[in-house]
């Protein structure tokens, strides 16, 4: 239960969100309207609220601020900050404020609003989300500055005495503004025990907690001890916590995972923990999925007369179909017929084997400088990277990405000996990598796949704009294109 202190700021909080939103909301009908209606921002304010104030629009907005309140507490904006980073909760931020775009437009066609628009909207949100981050850096500001100072603190009492305690108190105590007072730490093992741990007093034995909970002000425990070896102390540790409705975390560090980030859900009542070393599902992926769902439909329109214009000049130069579709592994190795401009002979598959002492890359992959396969408008094609265009047909399926690792034959992908290298298939691939933009065929395979972790690691959606940038002069200047 949050302290009335607490209870009053998460009110202020509330009231100022909905006051900042709307704030916006005027703002952006000025702004819109005023110029035109040849009038000063104040004037056009008053003569605006003079008119439109009518019980029903009244009704309807209410109805509409209790949707935009709604969308603030489904993504849980008004619990406590403490263990929230600034990125997280700007990211909730960002995705109640797509909510609450989407209820304005609706609102809007109901009441028959005119000034609200596409246009209106678009400016809403923006406006709306710079009020509301600059609202909510402020209680940050503020209270990180109190609680350095010494205000509004927790006491937060340490369970365990060991290396991840230690670690576990150093960070925190790194961080002043998170808002803890540190009690001591519990630990019953006499080798763990030393007077003080990190600049942490020892205040006895894991099984004096209930007598301390009972006696002292203690707000929460954080549990930092070995699940394996002290299963028995850590059940009890969580029954006297909640038997006494205090909050307790359970450290969740479990695994030496390097890569996987650790995320704690819930199921129909039952706990579980993600462990995750791809990019986990988010607003980021879904705004990708829709920027490859437009970008890929608008450029297949716009270049359907040079598709057109490449297939008459493979029909011309070869026999065969002017499409090459070769099943490939994508997705958490899910297969799919990627389709590209046929660049080979017709029976380029079954020549393979005889020309496999030529390949000239280590690995699985197979590749020919001096392909003698390639046709005469292949090699043109392949030099100007023209070939992949058809695979925009994949994007717009969902098969593939506009960036992402490049899909491997079935042939290549099953010849993957290291375990390590088949991490790539926990993103979808995509039309243009890393190693695209790196190179391409003067890497070695080795290289290639270190580049595709590099993305999957390192992935946000400003390395795929930096990326699909990089695309062009790498395309233009056809490096490492053969």
């Amino acid at each position: 239960m949050q302290q009335p202190l607490g209870q009053l700021a998460t009110l202020c909080l509330k009231v100022a969100d909905i006051l900042v939103l709307l704030a916006a909301l005027g703002l952006t009908i000025v702004l819109n309207y005023a110029p035109e209606a040849k009038m000063s921002a104040p004037n056009y304010a008053v003569d605006f609220l003079s008119t439109r104030v009518k019980v029903s629009n009244v009704i309807i907005c209410l109805v509409l601020l209790g949707v935009w309140h709604g969308a603030f507490r489904w993504f849980r904006l008004y619990e406590a900050e403490h263990w929230q980073t600034w990125e997280k909760e700007i990211g909730s931020v960002t995705k109640a404020l797509m909510i609450a775009a989407v209820a304005l437009l609706a609102t809007a066609h109901i009441g028959r609003w005119p000034t609200v628009n596409i246009l209106t909207v678009a400016g809403f949100a923006l406006i709306g989300g710079a009020f509301t981050g600059g609202v909510r850096w402020g209680r940050r500001f503020y209270q990180r500055r109190a609680r350095a100072q010494g205000r509004n603190l927790k006491s937060l009492l340490i369970i365990g005495g060991g290396a991840r305690a230690e670690h576990f108190i150093q960070r925190l105590q790194a961080e002043i503004g998170l808002g803890y007072r540190l009690l001591g730490y519990l630990e019953s093992d006499p080798a763990m025990i030393q007077e003080r741990l990190a600049g942490v007093p020892w205040r006895g034995r894991i099984e004096d907690l209930a007598h301390i909970v009972n006696t002292e002000v203690v707000d929460e425990v954080v549990v930092a001890l070995p699940i394996k070896s002290h299963y028995a102390q850590i059940r009890d540790v969580l029954a006297v916590m909640e038997e006494q409705g205090l909050a307790a975390y359970l450290l969740s560090d479990f695994f030496p995972q390097k890569l996987a980030r650790y995320q704690a859900l819930e199921w129909d009542g039952m706990p579980l923990l993600s462990l995750q070393s791809a990019p986990p599902s988010s607003w980021r992926t879904e705004i990708k999925r829709f920027l490859d769902f437009t970008l890929s439909i608008t450029l297949l329109i716009l270049l359907a007369p040079l598709f057109l214009l490449i297939a008459l000049l493979i029909k011309l130069d070869s026999t065969g179909p002017v499409l090459f579709v070769q099943e490939r592994m994508g997705y958490n190795k899910r297969r799919f017929r990627m389709f590209k401009f046929r660049t080979m002979t017709v029976d380029a598959e079954t020549q393979i084997e005889a020309l496999e002492h030529l390949n000239e890359k280590s690995g699985p992959i197979f590749k020919i400088r001096n392909d003698p396969r390639i046709t005469r408008a292949g090699y043109w094609l392949r030099s100007a990277s023209l070939d992949e265009l058809p695979q925009l047909v994949n994007v717009f399926l969902g098969d593939m990405s506009l960036v992402g690792p490049r899909p491997l034959s079935l042939r290549d992908a099953l010849r993957l000996s290291e375990s390590w290298q088949k991490r790539r298939f926990s993103v979808k691939p995509g039309l243009t990598c890393l190693w695209q933009v790196s190179g391409r065929s003067n890497l070695s395979f080795e290289e290639w796949m270190q580049l595709d972790l590099e993305y999957i690691d390192h992935w946000t959606l400003g390395l795929d704009c930096l990326i699909l940038l990089r695309t062009v002069p790498a395309v233009l200047m056809r490096e490492g294109a053969m």
